[in-house]
């Protein structure tokens, strides 16, 4: 016995998860089903692949890894592949020598790079009528555009060794203080921080030139450029390199593994920074499907509660509760303490190829 084909042209979601959901209640069946091949399926027989590349480092895969589980174990005509490896730069690149041939499908995000791969073509807008769940988020994490679904938000300050400074640091000029020479980390390009310095020195996100100057000044207070979480907190905890500009959520998940890190809010405010995921615009019609599918579970309460609590942020879904851990964080529990730094993030994904080049050919070279 098989289960009825469907054309991969006109393959529905219903059609395609149907398949699965008859393999997953009767394997006997499942033996025979032949699911859609598509420019992604590998060696998985005939199942349909999806590449899923989360964050890599202190949780933020934890809730991606168990979903992808949770969902092949009921869908066994679709493999979910993950691959934290592939950051923006080889997405793109990628994207550049073909866009039909893309690394991966499903991308975790944040708002910068949201903004960057939506400048390119690279992140497809996203039908959210195919998406139910998405009539659940607060308003205020709704992409106006729909390139991409926020699950929830981050929060940017100043991240240090308490070692080294137990009582840390509450301004952003501090970072370019000639007091801190040779003791900052940064994660890739740090537009957040040029930008910081050009709107404290006259200028703002449409003129970084005066946050280059600075930068370009004070560059001998970068110790290192790193490219992973790892690496951050590898550097920070050393005090190899104490002092750097990340998020709150990310810097408390190390904490509460014993390293010596700390937070605090700018007295100027924080960066509220959506994190959520994108589709490639590379993906097939059977995939971009699927992703649908996948991306209303994850929207579920259930699963967003899961992502917030592992990743220690603000839930985009306004029915999710927040765990006793989140409530004890006033960051997360009292949002409307926070003061909160104006960004355009449109502004920043025009630009930021631009300010990338400018980093690299101005200020690396001198640090």
């Amino acid at each position: 016995m098989t289960l009825p084909r469907t054309s991969p042209a006109s393959l529905s979601r219903r059609g395609f998860l149907g398949l699965g959901a008859a393999a997953a209640a009767a394997s006997t069946l499942a033996a025979c089903a032949s699911a859609p091949r598509s420019a992604s399926t590998g060696g998985a027989g005939n199942k349909l692949q999806i590449v899923m590349t989360p964050f890599a480092g202190a949780d933020l895969g934890v809730m991606p890894r168990e979903f992808a589980k949770d969902y092949m174990d009921r869908h066994p005509n679709v493999e979910i592949k993950i691959d934290d490896t592939l950051n923006l730069a080889k997405q793109t690149a990628a994207y550049q020598a073909d866009p039909k041939a893309p690394l991966n499908n499903l991308v975790f995000s944040n708002g910068g790079g949201t903004a960057g791969g939506k400048a390119t073509g690279m992140y497809a807008k996203i039908d959210y009528s195919r998406i139910p769940n998405t009539d659940g988020l607060d308003e205020t994490f709704v992409e106006k555009d729909h390139v991409g679904v926020v699950f929830g938000a981050d929060q940017q300050g100043i991240v240090y060794n308490t070692e080294k400074y137990p009582d840390g640091f509450g301004d952003w000029s501090q970072l370019w203080d000639p007091a801190q020479l040779g003791t900052l980390c940064f994660f890739t390009v740090p537009w957040w921080a040029i930008g910081m310095a050009s709107k404290l020195n006259g200028g703002s996100w449409e003129d970084m030139d005066p946050g280059f100057a600075v930068w370009k000044e004070h560059a001998k207070n970068i110790r290192t450029i790193v490219s992973a979480n790892p690496q951050f907190l590898n550097v920070l905890s050393t005090a190899e390199a104490p002092l750097t500009s990340h998020y709150f959520g990310t810097s408390n998940a190390w904490k509460n593994t014993g390293a010596p890190i700390g937070y605090r809010a700018p007295e100027q405010g924080v960066f509220f920074d959506p994190v959520g995921v994108n589709i490639n615009s590379g993906s097939s019609d059977d995939q971009v499907e699927v992703m649908h599918d996948m991306i209303n579970e994850m929207l579920s309460p259930t699963w967003n509660q899961r992502w917030v609590d592992t990743s220690i942020q603000i839930p985009a879904v306004t029915a999710t509760q927040l765990t006793d851990k989140l409530q004890a964080l006033k960051p997360i529990a009292d949002r409307s303490s926070q003061t909160f730094v104006d960004v355009d993030y449109a502004v920043v994904g025009k630009n930021l190829a631009a300010w990338t080049e400018r980093w690299n050919t101005e200020i690396v070279p001198n640090i």
